[in-house]
């Protein structure tokens, strides 16, 4: 991929604003300054170059004006890299979501997700969208490495005392059984 260009996606304005701010490294790999896009308007004209920079903006932006609407191609260049942060929260939605939409708008982009909690429960799998794991890091990982302390379970029985009329009735009692009927085999 020759000089591509790198959009840092988020679901938070706290967030996008944090990694702008904080991402001091992307200088040294950018070509030239990273841009915040401030709007739709300005992250479609940030995307108009033809390759390089980098451009850091909200899930937000790829929502279309109307509800139902189509959002329209910002660009179709294949040197596009989406980098989705908390890429569990807001990227499985295809049928009129965010990554529905953000995939219209960058179709022929490449993505990767990052996420601490990455989901495979019914429809909504972050491999599936996102592809194999580059990489985990776990917890046993951040405990090695001292970026965390480890963490002890301790489980233990809380012992509840309630008033009778608290407690939950027993479905043996609170309903009465049905009539069975019994059914003979007739004889011809």
């Amino acid at each position: 991929m020759s000089n591509p260009t790198l959009v840092v996606l988020t679901d938070r304005n706290d967030l996008d604003d944090q990694l702008f701010r904080h991402l001091l490294c992307v200088q040294r790999i950018a070509s030239s300054d990273p841009e915040h896009a401030a709007s739709r308007d300005h992250l479609q004209s940030l995307l108009q170059v033809s390759s390089g920079g980098v451009i850091f903006t909200t899930i937000q932006k790829f929502l279309p004006e109307t509800k139902g609407g189509k959002y329209p191609v910002l660009s179709d260049r294949r040197n596009i890299v989406v980098i989705a942060d908390e890429a569990h929260r807001s990227q499985y939605d295809f049928i009129d979501g965010f990554a529905r939409h953000m995939r219209d708008a960058l179709p022929n982009a490449s993505f990767i997700g990052f996420t601490a909690t990455p989901l495979e429960v019914g429809d909504r799998s972050t491999p599936a969208i996102f592809g194999d794991y580059i990489d985990v890091y776990d917890i046993q990982r951040a405990v090695e490495d001292g970026n965390t302390v480890r963490i002890f379970y301790e489980g233990r029985l809380a012992k509840i005392e309630l008033k009778e009329e608290e407690r939950p009735k027993s479905i043996l009692t609170s309903r009465k059984s049905p009539k069975r009927k019994t059914f003979r085999p007739r004889k011809n």
